[in-house]
């Protein structure tokens, strides 16, 4: 009992030490050429904590093993082993190492092996060996949660009801489960439709009888035909203030079952209480021009729709311009950044692109337009601007949609992906990155602005004229993938 003490305020001890130090380096992160160094300083630091919580955790270990030499290994020794094996083989599957911090297949089997060969007498040891196991891939953002904080983790819900949801496609990408028979085969078909990826057990969703396989067909009496699963997902949630008890209509939603079989259900959604991200106001500009601001704080479930109601308030108001305003925007619903994007972009154009192990690595994803407008735009960013906020920015810029003003943004481009192991606990695992349109690798180098301050019309259009010549001059987005996509397959094995 007292290692394990000792163990937990060593460790909140290096979490308060590198919290305190983001905070003292957090004023300077915004100025210039500074941002990169910020951000790999800060991955720095959270990869120095989870390296001292693993040396403190085998201190402990160690004085255990020492004290109970020759019992008996505890009735969870079994369960504890299987746990690693399971982490193992989650981490084989699926980890990319993203930074190249020096990731080797065949070196984290031979860990493996020396990780299983010890003693692990009870669950507490198991988790400890996966902390250390984690810890050698040198990757600040995987980490193993604890059963307690990740049933904290898994009430975080997009819809509001306890669901997941997806493309027939992603459905099958996700889950490794075939489709429900006599679904759409092709990937067209497969694209269409909202499905059920997974869902919180105690939900509204459980308790009105909804299981992975499940396709929403209806909501509120309208059907949800070439609807995203990302808008289902907001619908679901209703309008601010609505009363508790309201269903999926008011006879119930019908639904096609797994088995193909179709059912009316009644969900029952909560109060919504999510504050708007955005705010907007109308300036004039040179020559008498009205420009129409928004700025957009962060990427909630509210983000994309408050943001197209902004844009149409605003050119109703004669805005012939607009201006996107992401400086300290640290991100939010990446699905919702993508969503915002495509409402400036069309033609089928590439919105951003995965690179990962998983078998929808490398996939495009694009704007089927019509764009929303087609009002010049400038999008302001700084060294606060990442994540979601980036693969936005990155979008417009590289689609010639819009020009960046400001400083150098953040760089924080990984994907991380959630798994839910066997015994209640967690793995959080970095599995792949996000890259521009042209291939700009967000992680880290983030992107560089057009423009040091907002500029001029005139300097505006100038920018995105210069920016269209030289992209038709360049090789088309999809050959360019299809590219760089051969050059991946013919590097060695490995990551």
């Amino acid at each position: 009992m007292c290692g394990s003490w000792q163990s937990a305020a060593l460790r909140g001890a290096a979490a308060l030490l590198a919290a305190l130090l983001l905070h003292l380096g957090d004023g300077g992160a915004g100025g210039g050429g500074s941002v990169a160094q910020a951000s790999v300083a800060e991955d720095r630091l959270l990869e120095f904590v989870r390296q001292v919580e693993v040396k403190v955790d085998s201190a402990v270990e160690a004085v255990k093993d020492v004290a109970s030499q020759g019992a008996a290994e505890g009735p969870d020794a079994a369960a504890g082993r299987d746990l690693v094996e399971e982490v193992c083989e989650v981490v084989e599957a699926n980890f990319a190492d993203a930074r190249n911090a020096g990731y080797s297949r065949a070196a984290w089997l031979e860990l493996k092996e020396r990780m299983l060969a010890r003693p692990l007498r009870d669950r507490a040891a198991a988790h400890n060996a996966i902390r250390e196991l984690l810890a050698q891939l040198r990757d600040p953002y995987t980490r193993f949660v604890p059963a307690a904080d990740f049933a904290a983790m898994r009430k975080y819900d997009v819809s509001g009801v306890g669901l997941n949801l997806g493309t027939a496609e992603e459905f099958a990408n996700k889950t490794g489960l075939a489709l429900p028979e006599g679904r759409p085969s092709s990937s067209q078909a497969a694209a269409e439709g909202v499905w059920v990826l997974g869902l919180i057990r105690g939900s509204a969703a459980d308790a009105a009888g909804l299981q992975q396989g499940d396709q929403l067909l209806e909501l509120d009496g309208a059907a949800l035909g070439g609807q995203s699963p990302f808008a289902v997902a907001s619908l679901l949630q209703g309008q601010e203030g609505e009363e508790a008890g309201r269903g999926l209509g008011l006879e119930g939603a019908p639904v096609r079952k797994f088995d193909g079989s179709e059912q009316r259900l009644t969900l029952q959604r909560p109060v919504r209480v999510l504050q708007s991200p955005v705010s907007e106001r109308l300036e004039g500009g040179a020559g008498g021009e009205r420009v129409g601001v928004i700025k957009l704080a962060n990427f909630n479930a509210r983000a994309q729709r408050d943001t197209l109601a902004a844009v149409q308030r605003l050119q109703a108001a004669g805005a012939g311009r607009l201006v996107l305003d992401l400086r300290d925007n640290r991100g939010g619903l990446v699905s919702e950044g993508i969503e915002v994007a495509r409402l400036f972009l069309d033609g089928d154009a590439l919105v951003v692109r995965t690179e990962g192990r998983a078998r929808a690595s490398s996939a495009p994803i694009t704007a089927p337009g019509p764009a929303a407008t087609a009002a010049p735009l400038v999008v302001l960013v700084d060294g606060h601007t990442a994540s979601a906020s980036e693969i936005l920015a990155g979008a417009l810029q590289d689609n010639c949609r819009a020009v960046l003003a400001g400083s150098r943004t953040y760089g924080k481009g990984l994907i991380q992906s959630v798994y839910e192991l066997s015994d209640g606990s967690g793995l959080v695992l970095t599995v792949g990155k996000y890259v521009t349109p042209s291939g700009t690798d967000i992680d880290r180098e983030g992107l560089r602005p057009d423009f040091r301050a907002q500029p001029g019309a005139a300097a505006a259009d100038q920018a995105i004229h210069a920016c269209r010549v030289r992209r038709a001059m360049a090789p088309a987005p999809a050959a360019a993938a299809a590219q760089q996509a051969q050059q991946a397959a013919t590097r060695p094995p490995g990551l």
